[in-house]
């Protein structure tokens, strides 16, 4: 392995490769919204947030999901008790971070994409459009069927508002009332997220092909591939195609970001940039340096 060249060097030869790209493809991952504040291994963030259920001996976010990962007849109200209270913390009070808007005032004068398994909703948020969006994983903001007996996908804020509402506060338990229905077959609603082969998947795959095209696309100048937060919970998804991109890419360059997993494979490793440092100093010290 080559050393890694001191910090505000890989700085400046990043912001050397936005001056001259033709296009940014972004990939994120949980690390980017972990940067932003939005940390499920975080004590402090849960503690703040979470106070009720920290009674329960619960001390990080990743806990609590776990803790509550699918609901059973005999744990639905307190299942979700946790979960309505976590999408309303997590996709709908934060306004968009400064993490995130840094992000798209990066790339706004380029053209670009984004692929991501983050569920938050804070590219929307910060300003990013659909039209450049793909997120396969899932959203916050949506509920499903659980069987699921359509591709119907339902805005979930009013009946997430409704349950943190009337939760039991000794308890820690939704009223049956509120536990949501699936409005086409009377079946439970469910989060909108890949967890197992009932994901409603096709509202969110049509935006594929957009990202097919515009990786194709890249193939006719100078491609940045920008990839922020992403470890090997599903490498599958940005990690490994972003090093194939690389390999197999005239005029690419990845650039990656992770505190923990930056390294890259000796085969890409002349069309690479990585950093261990936190993705919030390196995304303010890049637009810092490209703005001069």
């Amino acid at each position: 392995m080559k050393p890694t060249p001191p910090y505000f060097e890989r700085v400046e030869a990043v912001a050397q490769l936005f001056a001259g790209a033709d296009f940014v493809l972004i990939g994120a991952g949980a690390g980017l919204s972990a940067a932003a504040g939005l940390d499920y291994q975080d004590p402090t963030l849960f503690t703040r947030w979470y106070p009720q259920f920290s009674r329960l001996g619960i001390r990080t976010i990743w806990e609590g999901i776990v803790g509550h990962w699918a609901p059973e007849d005999a744990n639905r109200r307190r299942f979700w008790a946790f979960w309505a209270h976590h999408i309303l913390r997590i996709r709908y009070d934060p306004p968009a971070t400064a993490v995130y808007l840094a992000l798209r005032r990066l790339v706004a004068a380029k053209e670009h994409f984004v692929i991501t398994t983050n569920v938050d909703g804070q590219f929307g948020k910060a300003g990013f459009g659909s039209d450049v969006l793909f997120t396969p994983q899932g959203d916050y903001g949506k509920f499903q069927c659980d069987r699921p007996c359509c591709d119907s996908l339902y805005d979930n804020h009013t009946l997430v508002q409704q349950m943190v509402a009337a939760t039991d506060p000794e308890l820690l338990l939704v009223r049956d009332v509120d536990v949501p229905r699936c409005p086409a077959c009377g079946s439970y609603l469910e989060r909108n997220l890949r967890r197992d082969d009932h994901f409603v998947e096709g509202p969110h795959l049509e935006r594929q092909p957009a990202y097919a095209r515009f990786v194709e696309r890249s193939f006719s100048g100078r491609l940045l591939l920008l990839e922020l937060g992403v470890g090997f919970n599903t490498p599958s998804i940005i990690r490994w195609p972003f090093e194939r991109i690389a390999i197999g890419h005239p005029c690419a360059t990845l650039v990656r970001v992770n505190r923990e997993a930056a390294e890259v494979p000796e085969t890409i490793g002349g069309k690479s940039i990585i950093f261990h440092e936190d993705a919030a100093l390196v995304l303010n010290d890049l637009l810092r340096t490209i703005q001069g």
